[in-house]
């Protein structure tokens, strides 16, 4: 699958869960804060009730240096939001490179974010990011393109054979979406609002408007191919 939420919000996750093909969910500080910063544990662990054990969960660090990265990756790991698979989530600060071989000694996986560049994903994925996670919209707001950066990084994957994949996160509409899995994204963490968009089209609608309609005029409103006799 390659499909994430990015969000905290347990009613979006739940409605994700049940409607959509999810991989999983990414979380970070500004979301955790919107919704329950006081019961952080609780939150994440109530995350990973609502995604089951099949699913990822990905949540960041708020550690300024290396050894700090470290210890609240522990920290993460050792309550571990519930079971499952899970990854810390590090940005590719000085401090960021630096705690990577750390995380990869103690048997952390970790996602690399704040990308905004080919060099960044390139030194993180040498690194041993499991996830490489661009931010799109503010590298087209820099004036570059996203799928470009997307293509050039999952080239230099490719090429030499590193098992990093590229989560592209910060979108602001689905063209953006469909364009870098397009280019080589292999996963996507999108808002609640632009996942749905992702599975809505005006013309569905009035499809479905029309078979209602010949429907109705045949059987009845009340009428289900269910309780047809």
């Amino acid at each position: 699958m390659f499909l994430f939420l990015d969000t905290a919000n347990l009613e979006e996750i739940v409605r994700g869960v049940e409607g959509l093909p999810l991989a999983g969910v990414t979380t970070c500080p500004t979301l955790i804060v919107k919704e329950h910063p006081a019961h952080f544990w609780g939150l994440l662990k109530d995350i990973r009730g609502v995604i089951g054990a099949e699913r990822i969960l990905h949540v960041q660090v708020m550690g300024g240096t290396a050894e700090e990265i470290l210890e609240d990756a522990r920290a993460l790991w050792a309550h571990g939001a519930g079971e499952g698979p899970f990854y810390v989530k590090v940005p590719v600060t000085g401090e960021g490179y630096r705690a990577m071989p750390m995380l990869r000694k103690a048997g952390i996986s970790f996602t690399a974010t704040t990308i905004h560049s080919v060099s960044q994903a390139m030194l993180a994925a040498a690194q041993g990011a499991s996830f490489l996670a661009p931010y799109i919209n503010h590298i087209e707001d820099g004036g570059e393109s996203g799928e470009e950066m997307v293509s050039r990084t999952a080239e230099f994957l490719a090429r030499r054979g590193l098992s990093s994949q590229i989560l592209a996160a910060s979108f602001r509409n689905v063209r953006q979406i469909v364009g870098v899995l397009g280019a080589g994204a292999h996963t996507v963490t999108v808002s609640p609002e632009l996942a749905w968009k992702m599975a809505a089209h005006p013309m569905t609608e009035a499809s479905v408007a029309k078979f209602r309609r010949a429907w109705d005029g045949a059987f009845g409103s009340q009428a289900r191919v269910a309780n047809l006799p």
